[in-house]
């Protein structure tokens, strides 16, 4: 009798175990999820966290273009702001329990602007610049990113303003760089006609950052963003290579479409990201 409870007892644990590690595959792996600012650019930064801060995500990425508040006409959130701007912009984001992860599309054009762009990134603890910066100054970023600990990620368009939005051409460019990485788009490669899990390989190794989006249809130079997973991109393709590449940086969604009413889709594409 005793003897058959034993072996009972050991065929319940086992089915336990079995049952935990199957639930254990089950669940989605947590991604680490962050909004492009740009995605609510017709309002203020105020505005835009006060309708993300919802949302349940790990960060967000600003731009330098976007107004800071009503409270502060004409002041843009960028490293010109004075210290009492900052400290309003740092409150902001403390209060929406919300990390600045990354910056950009920015713009630097010698190592005095590089290095005031850092210093500005620094105080924040953001790590990660984004720059479409001409190759010339990849050495000077990888200089005063090393000074500041700031990646500056190479961020591309479509085809027409630079070549960034090919792999083959901007891999050997930053191949040797430790500060200077790529911060690849889906939406825009999927324009420039380059399959995006094609690029995303390619990149392996040498990803700071990903710009994550569906579009309507592939190879549109039109801009056409789609919730993740209803459009022509194999959006769970691409998350289960970026899984092979053991990747762990931030998936950025920008969603530019809809600009005035765009945070039910943004919703969304967050929801998307947390179940696949």
């Amino acid at each position: 009798m005793k003897k058959t409870f034993l072996i009972l007892a050991m065929a319940a644990t086992l089915v336990g175990c079995a049952s935990a590690d199957k639930s254990a595959q089950t669940q989605p792996k947590h991604r680490n999820v962050a909004v492009q600012t740009y995605t609510f650019n017709k309002f203020t930064l105020e505005e835009t966290i006060n309708k993300i801060k919802t949302l349940g995500l790990d960060g967000v990425e600003c731009y330098p273009k976007q107004r800071l508040s009503d409270k502060f006409p004409g002041v843009l959130t960028n490293q010109y702001m004075n210290a009492e701007q900052k400290e309003f912009m740092k409150k902001l984001l403390k209060d929406a329990n919300l990390k600045l992860v990354s910056f950009g599309v920015a713009y630097a054009n010698n190592e005095k602007e590089i290095e005031d762009l850092c210093k500005f990134l620094k105080e924040f603890d953001c790590k990660i610049a984004l720059t479409e910066a001409p190759e010339g100054l990849f050495p000077v970023w990888e200089k005063v990113g090393a000074k500041y600990g700031i990646t500056m990620a190479v961020h591309h368009h479509t085809a027409g303003k630079n070549d960034y939005w090919n792999p083959d051409y901007l891999l050997p460019l930053i191949k040797d760089y430790k500060f200077v990485k790529a911060n690849p788009d889906t939406g825009h490669s999927a324009r420039a006609k380059v399959e995006p899990i094609s690029a995303l390989k390619k990149y392996e190794g040498r990803i700071a950052s990903v710009h994550f989006k569906d579009q309507k249809s592939f190879g549109n130079i039109k801009n056409e963003p789609v919730v993740f997973g209803t459009g022509a991109l194999n959006t769970k393709g691409m998350l289960e290579e970026l899984d092979r590449q053991g990747y762990n940086g931030f998936f950025v969604i920008e969603y530019e479409a809809n600009y005035m009413n765009n945070l039910p889709e943004v919703k969304a594409c967050v929801d998307y990201l947390r179940n696949n």
